[in-house]
């Protein structure tokens, strides 16, 4: 499930700014780790967390980066080169928080934006590339998945598919670059859910699974009990993780996603 070190401007994170809770409630609940939202890789509450979820048998799954975008306005598309710099040396930064756990990174929100004319779109998109050729360098040798995470269109308007994170793999050009399907982001964006898990075949790495209103999965109205099966058809053997709002609370959410994982068993 989707914790963070500190408080975020962004909704769906269990025990968001209570980090023990969240470590202490996932280990209770039987989670096999927790994905933790990063902000500032050097933040000591970050240190704190990590050493908690060792003690605790759990482990880190995944890296989000959002943050840097919804706290900080850095992005990947940002016209200032001063900016794209700032925020490569924090994913670096988080590559290097990550590489302990070969937790993967993921590329969400953090790509913020293309603004503007669709004329300087180009130059944006480019830029984009050449902040996650540069992240894909970098965590390699580390043993760090980079995934990029289709986001729904009212979010950004770049990457909304599987095929246009397919796509942008391709134009990146590196092999430790993977899909992080979201479910609810595929509810708003694809024509088939489970057609859009095929379409990722042996380039998805992680999946979120959320429910349509965002809620944990089983609160709303897709069908996981298909999904789980077209997982097992296609091999998959990552992580699942909640990535949910903390309705009606944090404990309750955690508790209701992990009893729905459970029953796709």
């Amino acid at each position: 499930m989707a914790i963070t070190a500190g408080p975020a401007n962004f909704g769906p994170l269990l025990f968001a700014g209570e980090w023990e809770r969240g470590v202490a409630t996932a280990a209770e609940l039987g989670y096999d780790g927790v994905e933790v939202g990063v902000r500032d890789p050097a933040a000591p509450a970050l240190q704190r967390l990590a050493r908690a979820v060792r003690e605790s048998g759990l482990t880190i799954s995944g890296i989000a980066t959002g943050q840097s975008y919804y706290n900080d306005g850095l992005s990947l598309t940002s016209p200032e080169a001063s900016i794209r710099m700032q925020l490569l040396d924090r994913l670096k930064a988080a590559i290097d928080f990550a590489a302990p756990w070969r937790a993967t990174l993921f590329i969400g929100g953090v790509r913020g934006r293309l603004e503007g004319a669709p004329a300087d779109h180009i130059a944006q998109r480019e830029y984009a590339v050449e902040l996650v050729r540069a992240c894909a360098e970098y965590a390699a040798p580390c043993g760090v998945p980079i995934a990029i995470e289709p986001i729904n269109r009212y979010e950004t308007n770049l990457i909304n598919t599987v095929a246009e994170a397919l796509e942008f793999i391709d134009e990146v050009g590196a092999d430790n670059l993977v899909v992080l399907a979201d479910t609810f982001h595929m509810n708003i964006e694809e024509r088939s859910l489970p057609g859009a898990l095929r379409q990722a075949g042996k380039r998805l790495g992680y999946v979120h699974l959320a429910d349509s209103n965002r809620h944990a999965a089983g609160q709303g109205h897709i069908d996981f009990h298909a999904l789980a099966d077209v997982l097992r058809e296609m091999g998959y053997t990552g992580y699942i993780s909640a990535e949910i709002l903390p309705l009606p609370n944090s404990r309750a959410a955690a508790e209701l996603a992990i009893a729905c994982f459970r029953s796709l068993q």
